[in-house]
Formats: C-alpha cells, structure tokens, sequence
C-alpha cells in the first residue's frame, strides 16, 4: 500500500519515467507529499460526500411531504369529525333546494272582536343568484326574460345581482305589487333563479281613525335586517315599522313553511321532498272599542268644523284599569299607503302637510296644559299641607306683583273662593296662591310642584304600548338656567300654578292622570292590547293592569278633588254636561299659545258615572278657543251616546 502511494506521488511530481524537472529540497518534498496525501485522502472520502450530497434533497423532500400529508390529515380530521355535520348539512343543501311559504301575521281586533287589520295576498317578484345558470348566455337570456314580463330594465336587474354575487344564496326583490296574472305569466315561463311567491300584505280596515295606534309594515332595511339577524328574516320580509305594528312584532309575526325538493347537477329539478305549512302568528285583541272611536271622531270633526280647526286628539280610557278605549288624532293618514309602498308623490305630501298628519298627537304632542292641571295643582296642595278644604282666596280679578300683574280670567274676580270651587270655576287667583304664595298662603314653589305633577306621572312617558312617546316638560330654577339661560322669578311660578309657560304635557298624561283622580288614587299604564290570541283564538296571554304609582294622595284630598270637579259640571264652566244620563266630573281648560300668548287650544278632561268611574275622556283641539267652545260640546255628544244606549 506504501509503494503504491509512493509510485502514484511520482507520477504526480513528474519523476517517473527518468524525468527528474523537480529539483527542490528535502524539506520542500516532505511538504509537497503530505499535502499529495492529504489529496489522495480525500479522493479515498468522496464516494462517501458524494453519497451524501445525493441523498440531502431527498430528506428535504421527505420532510415537505410528512408535513403536507399531516396538514392534509388535519384538515380530512376537521372537515370529517369536527365539522362534519356543518358539511353534511351543506352538501345536502347544495342538493336539496326550497321555495318559501310566507306565514301570514296576526289580525287585529277591536275588543268587540271586530277586524281591524287582516292580511291579503300580494305577489313579489324576486332572483335567486345561486339558482342563475351558470353559462353566462344562459343566464343573460334569463335576466332579459324577467325584465321584459316584468317591465324593469335588465340592467336593474344585473346590478342586483352582482351587487350580491352570483353565489348569494337569498332571493332578491325585483318587483313588489306584481298583478295575479303577471304572476302566473312569469311562473308559467320556467325561468330558472325567477320566483313569483305569495308575500301576505296589511290590509288596515280602520279607515285611518287607528293609524297611529296600529302603525305599519313595510319591506325590512338592511340596517332592520343586521339587527334582527337571528329571527330568519329575510330582505324580501315585511316587518313592523310604528305603533302596535313594531312594539308587538315577535306576537303578530308567523313562522314561514316550505317547499322542498331535489335537484340534480345542473340544478333541474328530479324529486318533490314535501311541504311544511307555514304558521298564522298570534293576533291582538285590543281594548279598543271601535264604535265609540267612530263616534268620538265624528263629533271631533263636527264640532270642529264650526271653529275651523283642524288639528285635535282626544283619549277615552278605562279608570279602574288603564284600557285605552278609543284614540283619534285629525288628521290622520292612510296606513294602507305604507303597507303596500308608498310612492315618493304620497310620501312627500304627508311630509309637507302642515296639519303634520303623521303626528301622533295623543302620545307625541307636547301642550301646555292650561287649567287642566289644576287639579292635579290642587291635590298637591293639599297633601303638602299647604291649603286645606276650607282654605279660601278673595278673587278681585288677579295678583299685582310689582310691576305685574296676573289676571283671573273673569273681569272683577270670583269673590270669595276655596278649592273646590277653585276648579270648578278654574280661579287663576287661588291657584297662584297655591304654587307661588300669595296672602297668608306660603304656596309650594317650583320644586314641589314638580314633585307632586311627577307623583301623577307627568314629565315622563307613561309607558302606553305602541312607543314614540314625548315626556313633555316640568319646569324648575335650575332647568330654565341651563335651557334658557335666565333665572327664574315669582311670575314662573305664578304661570305653572294655572297650566302656562314653560309647563308642557301631552294629552295621554292628562288622561292617565285624571284617570289616577276618578279611581281613588292609583296610577295605572296606560294600554292598547287586552289580549293576545292564537290561531284557534285561544287565549294565550291577557294583559294585566300594571301599577305605575298608588296611595300618594291621601284618599280624603283625592275626595275634594274629585268634589271640585263634579261642581264643574253642576255649576262651574262645564255647565253644558249637566243633564247626562250619568253624573260626570270634569275639568275645561284653555292653554295659550303663539305670538303674545294670542291663540288658544281647548280642553276638556273628565270621568263618569261619579260614584264609580268606568270612563274618562280628554280632549284637545288645536286654536279653537276656550275648552267650552268646542271640546266640552264633543264631550257632551259623546257621553249622550255612550251612555244613552250608543243610539
């Protein structure tokens, strides 16, 4: 093995073979052989790198491949075990395709279980994406066919549906309001993605008298739609837009049914799977009496046609338990506009009518009160101690405060005056001396005024269910400070005391709280809904008289109060209800308003039969004058029928 190195190093240094050209020193040769070696070495070790160098992209490889199979087995694992039901339940739905059975709402009835709201059958002509053929000639000869049965320009409905994307699973409305004949015509084409479904529309029988309290539906926003995502609503759904409408969707609203059936790959139908029937929702029975709100606007709209006003509301309600018995607000609108779609022209003359007809005014419209709030001025009083029922006022004709003076409404005063004859002949002088102080009488004051008008639930909403509520307005020292800017002086005070300035309320708070006076004392929430029914109408659920506040007046001021208010109609300004076929108690009331205080509304609150209330009625009617010119005569008329046989 030596000699063999050795004879392959002289070939390599040249000196075999006789040739001698290397002529170094010993030393030098040494080197050179080691490094020789060091080469024939590493000759020796490169099978072995070679080898290696070969085999390192395969381990590469090796490794790429472990992890892809591993990812792969990982996702096999996810899509089988952990979401395997989720796909299961795609795939079958990918295969098995369905039409939606709109379920029709819930009707409406009055408490006499006559029908004020029912459903009527409405077609919709709607595109389904995901349903489209995928060959794009196909699909455009589709689209070109819907748009010229359907009357739309194709271009409407492209833009549609590539807003939504082609893969977009939920049907998109092409055309509401579509004729039974259209209908049948587009179906009868067999377009494929084009349905023409039956979508229950509201069909209010009401004439508009119950506009406000019903509400309206109409097609669900995208806004409506993210925020009731969970509740299976749909863009082609209709939902509760106001009044009973909204506030009672998830009661009124049905469970849609369905078609199902099996598709092929090309999306042709090949097997009918069967039909789920859709579910009536539940309906509303309301305590609404209809012939009394027919009668109570009819006498509204005489009477006021004598002034020339045209705006008014008026409230009827149950005292022993919150029951709304009729609602009218003139003017009114047609709910029927909404339901079906109201045109830009429609909508925007209710917009610019300035009567404001889309304003609920019994709930929504804020009113000084003028005398109406007396009574509730007056129990105040005489729970704080500050008069009692002999407490009595010289009425001279007003107050002179200063520079100022407040005037009674009757020129030379009302003499010699205590409560009850206080509301009976509504004596701005005695009700100043209560509020402000005036005389021996030290007066509440700003503060405890708004305590007690809280008490009967004033500068709040009363809770009445169909929403849209306003609170109205009670004012103090520091609320006029921060809204107005100015301080508050005696003269404020003065002006609560009698119902004016800055003292606000809407007339379903005077209703509730003159109801609160005619029962002894408690406050009830106010209600549209008595019961609620299902489709066999049985009765599912019955509203309770809810509690707002009781026992706050002591039941002996409640008395006088209410002995002020019968003397009103014996002998005081509502003179004109003397001779009905029930005793009734009420209270006129004349609020200025406008430019220097120089136009008027009129009211009228009251209850009946005295002894045991089952029925009070406020009214308001926008610059008619005094309460006696024209709410007090409504209210007469109304009390004739109601309780002389409703003839």
């Amino acid at each position: 093995m030596a000699k063999q190195r050795k004879d392959i190093f002289k070939k390599l240094v040249g000196l075999e073979g006789g040739h001698k050209k290397w002529r170094l020193g010993e030393s030098k040769t040494k080197e050179s052989e080691k490094w020789i070696f060091h080469i024939l070495s590493a000759d020796r070790e490169a099978p072995k790198i070679e080898s290696e160098r070969r085999f390192k992209p395969f381990i590469a490889i090796g490794i790429i491949c472990f992890l892809l199979f591993g990812i792969m087995l990982i996702r096999a694992a996810s899509l089988q075990i952990i979401q395997g039901n989720k796909q299961r339940v795609l795939a079958e739905e990918n295969r098995n395709r369905g039409s939606v059975i709109r379920a029709p709402r819930g009707v409406v009835y009055d408490r006499n279980h006559a029908e004020l709201v029912k459903n009527t059958p409405n077609y919709d002509a709607t595109i389904l994406p995901s349903e489209l053929p995928k060959n794009k000639n196909a699909r455009e000869s589709v689209i070109k066919n819907a748009a010229n049965a359907l009357g739309i320009p194709a271009q409407d409905i492209e833009a549609k549906v590539e807003a939504k994307g082609l893969s977009y699973t939920e049907p998109i409305l092409l055309k509401e309001n579509v004729s039974r004949n259209d209908a049948f015509i587009i179906m009868s084409k067999g377009l494929k993605g084009i349905d023409v479904p039956i979508n229950p529309i509201r069909d209010y029988l009401d004439g508009g008298l119950l506009a406000h309290v019903l509400g309206y539906v109409g097609r669900i926003s995208e806004d409506e739609l993210k925020d009731n995502g969970g509740e299976g609503y749909r863009l082609t759904d209709y939902i509760g837009k106001t009044g009973l409408e909204k506030s009672y969707e998830n009661v009124l609203r049905g469970k849609d049914g369905s078609q199902r059936y099996e598709v092929d790959s090309k999306g042709n139908v090949v097997k009918y799977l069967g039909e789920q029937e859709p579910q009536l929702g539940n309906s509303l029975v309301l305590s609404i009496d209809f012939g009394l709100e027919q009668k109570l606007a009819d006498s509204m709209k005489n009477e006021m046609s004598k002034v020339h006003a045209t705006k008014a509301t008026a409230i009827a309600m149950n005292p022993q338990n919150g029951e709304i018995l009729a609602y009218v607000d003139i003017p009114t609108y047609d709910n029927n506009l909404f339901s079906k779609g109201i045109s830009a022209a429609d909508y925007s003359k209710l917009l610019n009518n300035p009567d404001h007809p889309l304003l609920a005014r019994g709930i929504s419209g804020e009113y000084p009160s003028g005398s109406v709030i007396k009574p509730f001025m007056a129990a105040g009083a005489l729970q704080q101690g500050t008069i009692t029922e002999n407490t009595t006022v010289n009425s001279t004709g007003g107050i002179k405060v200063g520079d100022w003076f407040f005037p009674d409404w009757k020129a030379g005063g009302h003499g010699i005056t205590n409560v009850t004859k206080a509301i009976a002949e509504s004596v701005n002088t005695f009700f100043y001396a209560i509020a402000g102080g005036y005389g021996n009488i030290q007066g509440l004051g700003p503060e405890l005024i708004k305590h007690y008008l809280d008490l009967f639930g004033f500068d709040k909403p009363t809770g009445v269910d169909i929403g849209g509520e306003s609170r109205g307005n009670i004012p103090t020292p520091e609320w006029k400070e921060k809204v107005e800017n100015e301080s508050w002086y005696l003269g404020d005070t003065y002006h609560m005391g009698i119902g004016q300035g800055d003292l606000l309320v809407t007339p379903l708070q005077i209703s509730n709280a003159t109801c609160a006076i005619a029962n002894g004392g408690t406050l009830y929430e106010p209600h549209f809904v008595d019961q609620v029914i299902n489709e066999n109408n049985q009765v599912i659920d019955t509203k309770k008289p809810k509690v707002l506040n009781q026992n706050f007046i002591d039941p002996k001021n409640i008395d006088i109060v209410r002995r002020g208010m019968r003397q009103t109609v014996t002998s005081g300004s509502g003179k004109q209800l003397q001779n009905e076929p029930v005793a009734v108690a009420g209270k006129t009331g004349t609020a200025q308003f406008g430019p220097n205080n120089s136009k008027e509304h009129g009211w009228f609150t009251s209850f009946a039969p005295f002894d045991n209330p089952t029925f009070e009625l406020t009214i308001l009617v926008e610059g008619s004058g005094g309460g006696d010119v024209t709410a007090e005569p409504i209210a007469k008329e109304v009390y004739q029928w109601y309780f002389g046989g409703r003839k």
